[in-house]
């Protein structure tokens, strides 16, 4: 089955994240939800579903986990 284009497209909120990435060599939850001005609960989608489009991969757990580019 095709993968949608749309797939691999990111949402301006998802490129904010990267280019914060970029410039820091890694995101936390925390930085996320301060960034977009979002809750815990859709900070924690947005970087969920960008580990599912393989643009970040999560390292570490729990009080320690931090997002990186892939």
């Amino acid at each position: 089955e095709r993968v949608p284009e749309s797939a691999n497209v990111l949402t301006d909120q998802q490129e904010m994240l990267c280019k914060y990435i970029k410039e820091h060599g890694q995101i936390t939850l925390a930085d996320t939800e301060r960034i977009l001005s979002i809750k815990q609960r859709r900070a924690r989608a947005i970087l969920r579903e960008m580990v599912k489009k393989n643009v970040i991969r999560k390292v570490g757990a729990a009080q320690k986990t931090r997002y990186i580019l892939t």
